[in-house]
């Protein structure tokens, strides 16, 4: 068999397969071939140039930032959406929290267990996003406490909502997210309804989480939830440029209060570290040093964010 004899057939293939869509059996039917010979036929066709294969990407899609960003900061996915020159705060909660949704409504395994930091505006506008689906979850664990001091409890609501898109039971954690004193958080850690919950955080399989800044955000504000005074001082101080779970680190990630200093009852940042799946949503140019301080500190393992502030993480 000559050279030609053997393009005309690999060829022939390539167009009854992408031309005339014909199924790779019926290919093997109609010329006599086995389907294994079909399939590395066409395999050839691709590596020998017969066949082109182009992907056009939409001027939404930044498939090149997605990668730089997977690279630099060796995350497992980066997810960069499209807003608007010069977007208000509204429109980057909106385009992250609507990529969120669908990112969780395709890849949410049977039975994980999911945790979610629930005083975020970016994660309330995930839920808004989303629909019921046919998976069921183990079960959703409020991994920040979940009640602010003057009687907001927007993050309980939350909470049972995603739920209830994920077809199983909410795990509240009825506690302040900040706690009056160290003593205060120890007799409330101890408490049963308290424990059982923060137990669990070691077994988290998929933490939904916001990355926060030193000042604290409209939903914090409004909850009660959030260091002023000195407390704040000593965070400035000591360098603290963001936080997760209101956990807060510095540039390069590391932690700036002992667990001695920190009143919080929330996920602590060693477990966020060591959870299999941690998907942080997050944008704005003002928030870019907070996020990449968590890229650094090896918090993160998908990160949902925004064009501009995928491209100032990349400066």
């Amino acid at each position: 068999m000559s050279k030609r004899d053997e393009q005309r057939q690999l060829v022939k293939i390539a167009t009854l397969y992408y031309v005339d869509r014909l199924k790779q059996s019926d290919i093997a039917k109609t010329m006599d071939l086995s389907q294994s010979f079909v399939s590395r036929a066409l395999t050839r066709c691709v590596n020998e140039g017969f066949v082109k294969i182009s992907v056009i990407q939409p001027s939404h899609v930044f498939l090149g930032l997605e990668s730089q960003l997977q690279k630099r900061y060796n995350i497992t996915q980066a997810i960069v959406v499209d807003v608007p020159d010069n977007p208000d705060e509204s429109q980057i909660k909106q385009a992250i929290g609507s990529a969120a949704a669908h990112y969780l409504q395709t890849s949410l395994r049977p039975n994980d267990l999911v945790g979610v930091s629930a005083w975020s505006g970016t994660i309330t506008a995930m839920v808004d996003n989303m629909h019921p689906l046919n998976v069921k979850a183990r079960g959703v664990i409020q991994l920040l406490g979940g009640v602010g001091p003057n009687g907001n409890v927007q993050a309980t609501l939350l909470t049972h909502s995603l739920a209830n898109m994920l077809n199983c039971s909410p795990s509240l954690l009825p506690s302040q997210s900040i706690e009056r004193s160290i003593d205060d958080k120890k007799r409330l850690m101890a408490a049963q309804e308290v424990s059982e919950v923060v137990d669990q955080f070691k077994e988290v399989d998929l933490a939904i989480v916001g990355i926060g800044m030193l000042e604290p955000s409209e939903l914090l504000r409004s909850s009660g939830n959030y260091y002023h005074g000195e407390m704040l001082g000593k965070l400035a101080q000591r360098g603290a440029v963001g936080d997760i779970c209101l956990h807060y680190y510095n540039e390069n990630g590391e932690p700036v209060l002992s667990d001695e200093e920190d009143p919080v009852i929330g996920m602590p940042l060693d477990l966020v570290k060591k959870c299999p799946r941690v998907v942080a949503l997050a944008g704005s140019l003002e928030k870019s040093v907070a996020i990449k301080g968590a890229l650094i500190g090896g918090y993160v393992d998908v990160l949902i964010t925004d064009r501009f502030t995928a491209e100032a993480l990349l400066r």
